[in-house]
């Protein structure tokens, strides 16, 4: 093979067939242009080739300085020297575009070059590698070329520089999943705070965060769907594939803390809690009628995102040994602490069941005055009796009617001339439908009869010197006029 044969084979002369791997060398000698099979595209143009008929570039590419995008000569462009006749005919249409995330406008670039006024600067400085002949080598430009020109003021490319100067949204790519994949993962995104603290970055960055990411990624984990921050980030079209995105839920810090289980009601929001839980989440616990802050948040079928998915789980009062023999007397405590995850047949499933396993007799209903006035049984450990007895009193047609109808008092006319020994005997079974108020309607010193709770002989030195405490729970203060 002579010299001048192997230069003009140079380069990128040498057409690459994909279909059985054989390379088959560009004859370009005397004239004769590449002769290229038909239908065959992926293969590199000999410009070297044909350097002598262009002397400048656009006469192929005569629409790079008014369009966007480089494009390739229409066929019948070759078709006028490649007739048949004159030299071989061939195929040719150019190679398949290169999806890329770019911003780059030639028409742009070339009225920015213009106002440079430097001829040193032309198709060449891009697209050619180094000195020599003009066109031996022709390639795409890469990024680095375009900093020969312009400064990287960023230290860390991925983390400090301004992604949207020079790149498109992901959303706008014709990118394929295996090259989405192959994005490059910036530093701050591999320390440990990242996933918990994204969201001020994205708030300060939301472009930055769209080079890489659509939308999907952030619903795949985000529940707020209405998350501005979200919103600005453009959403993927139909045709552009996505990698699955697996949702992770960072726990944060306030979680953590042994209390928060008890204390996270009073903090509870959409906008605190919708980052990361649907109101299937809370209802895993809360029982209707849910808070508000739970109504508020959106369910988990109606979003992409899964939320944590919470599981019911005991609280330590509950993990106790005796907690079965206890747990009525914390009930009669704070009842609402109970109902918060409890409804009405958590306690009648034991307390109410049938074949004797119910927590009263079988003839309850009918001896439960006795029971309730002897203290054999602590009503209240089970019973808001405010409201419980009433309610069943009520609907018993032994309801009260004012002062003098007695119904709750097996309906005797004469008991409000008869309760005092009966207050006296056992108050607190009073006070479990009864208010100091009550009282002092009659007894109080302002009240409409004045009637003293004291018997005739009763000793009020002796009594506050047994127990104050016992007098200050109708007496404001000391009532024989002394300290305390």
């Amino acid at each position: 093979m002579s010299d001048s044969r192997s230069a003009r084979m140079r380069g990128k002369t040498a057409v690459r067939l994909r279909t059985a791997g054989l390379v088959i060398a560009l004859l370009s000698a005397a004239g004769v242009a590449s002769l290229l099979p038909a239908g065959l595209q992926e293969v590199d143009f000999p410009h070297e080739a044909h350097a002598g008929l262009f002397p400048v570039c656009t006469g192929c590419h005569a629409n790079v300085p008014d369009g966007p995008a480089p494009a390739y000569p229409d066929a019948d462009l070759c078709a006028r020297c490649h007739d048949g006749a004159t030299l071989p005919s061939v195929s040719w249409s150019g190679p398949s575009p290169e999806p890329t995330n770019v911003t780059f406008d030639h028409a742009a670039h070339a009225e920015d070059l213009a106002r440079a006024g430097d001829p040193a600067l032309t198709c060449e400085s891009c697209h050619s590698e180094g000195a020599g002949p003009r066109m031996r080598v022709v390639d795409r430009a890469e990024t680095g070329t375009c900093f020969s020109c312009h400064a990287h003021l960023a230290d860390d490319h991925l983390t400090q520089a301004t992604c949207d100067v020079c790149h498109v949204p992901l959303a706008s790519t014709a990118f394929d999943v295996t090259r989405i994949r192959a994005l490059p993962l910036p530093d701050d995104h591999r320390t440990g705070d990242f996933p918990g603290g994204h969201g001020d970055a994205a708030a300060r960055e939301t472009a930055r965060c769209a080079t890489c990411h659509t939308a999907e990624r952030c619903l795949a984990c985000h529940v707020d769907v209405d998350n501005p921050h979200i919103g600005r980030v453009p959403a993927a079209p139909a045709e552009l594939e996505l990698p699955p995105a697996v949702a992770a839920y960072p726990v944060p810090a306030t979680h953590a803390d042994p209390a928060w289980w008890s204390l996270h009601g009073a903090s509870a929001s959409a906008g605190a809690c919708g980052t990361c839980h649907t109101s299937t989440d809370c209802v895993a616990c809360h029982v209707e009628p849910a808070p508000e802050a739970v109504v508020a948040l959106p369910s988990a079928e109606s979003v992409a995102a899964p939320g944590v998915r919470l599981r019911r789980d005991a609280p330590a009062s509950h993990e106790g040994a005796f907690f079965m023999e206890a747990h009525g007397t914390l009930a009669a405590a704070d009842e609402r602490s109970c109902v918060t995850c409890h409804e009405s047949t958590s306690c009648t499933e034991c307390h109410d069941a049938p074949a004797g396993a119910s927590h009263h007799p079988p003839d309850s209903v009918a001896s439960h005055p006795a029971v309730a006035f002897g203290r054999a049984d602590e009503c209240a450990s089970c019973h808001e009796t405010t409201v419980f007895c009433r309610s069943c009193h009520v609907e018993s047609g032994l309801g009260s009617s004012g002062r003098l109808g007695a119904g709750y008092h097996d309906a005797e006319p004469v008991w409000l001339l008869r309760h005092g020994q009966a207050a006296r005997q056992n108050l607190e079974s009073c006070v479990s439908c009864h208010r100091q108020t009550d009282c002092v309607q009659c007894h109080g010193v302002l009240g409409s009869f004045k009637v003293s709770p004291h018997g005739p002989s009763f000793d009020a030195v002796a009594a506050w010197g047994r127990s104050p405490r016992s007098c200050l729970a109708c007496h404001v203060g000391n009532p024989l006029g002394g300290p305390g």
